[in-house]
């Protein structure tokens, strides 16, 4: 057998407590307001710590410097991955151009399937190091 289902609450009851809830509510929104404000204003007066430089240099590195200089300095100004570099191509027939990384198996025989698979889909793709 199945229950009857319970009374219904009284709607003016149930009115009252929806309101209640709703003004609890907007008193705590109002005060989370004020207190982010508060925060805000305080980290916007507080001092920023100094900033570090990001490598120290020996001496200036100048047009006449040896391209070991330039490429440290380079490399220190500009970290990026040690495993991969990137080659760039160039469509003859559409004009494209972009960037991939270089494959030590990129055209040979028996390994490459070029161009029938792209270098993304190759299962012997071997990036070279930099």
């Amino acid at each position: 057998m199945s229950r009857a289902p319970n009374p219904p609450d009284n709607p003016a009851d149930t009115i009252a407590e929806l309101e209640r809830r709703l003004s609890a509510l907007d008193q705590e929104r109002a005060a989370l307001v004020a207190r982010l404000e508060s925060l805000r204003r305080r980290s916007a007066e507080a001092p920023t710590p100094p900033q570090t430089a990001a490598f120290v240099a020996t001496g200036p590195v100048t047009k006449d410097s040896p391209t070991s200089e330039k490429l440290t300095l380079f490399r220190r100004l500009f970290r990026g991955r040690d495993d991969v570099y990137p080659r760039r191509w160039e469509s003859t027939r559409t004009g494209r151009s972009g960037y991939q990384p270089a494959c030590k198996n990129e055209w040979v025989p028996g390994l490459c399937s070029k161009p029938k698979t792209k270098c993304a889909d190759c299962a012997q793709r071997e990036f070279l190091p930099v």
